[in-house]
């Protein structure tokens, strides 16, 4: 191998170990870079966690006021039913007068 041979092998290897310096800078940056992606993205995760934790606590109560409701409306109409029925028994009575199937004792 001749001196200028050697000299240009010398200097490939040089530009080559530049070049790996160079890319492990900006391997290093990028990784630096998803670091703080990765640390942002789980702060946000937990956010999201917590926002759904709330959310699912208010539907389950939304759900239990919603049932409470409908359960007193149940109750008033049932209610309501029974005056109603009252009522035409009373307007049948009333209609159908004495005589008519009904005694007045």
């Amino acid at each position: 191998m001749t001196l200028d041979e050697a000299d240009k092998k010398i200097e490939f290897i040089l530009q080559m170990q530049a070049q790996f310096e160079a890319n492990l800078g900006r391997l290093e940056t990028n990784l630096g870079r998803l670091e703080a992606n990765t640390a942002r993205n789980t702060a946000g995760i937990d956010t999201l966690r917590q926002s759904v934790a709330e959310v699912a606590i208010i539907l389950r109560e939304s759900i239990r006021l919603g049932d409470e409701r409908i359960s007193a409306t149940n109750e008033q109409l049932r209610r309501t039913d029974e005056r109603l029925n009252a009522l035409i028994s009373v307007v049948e009575r009333h209609v159908s007068g004495p005589g008519h199937g009904h005694s007045t004792q």
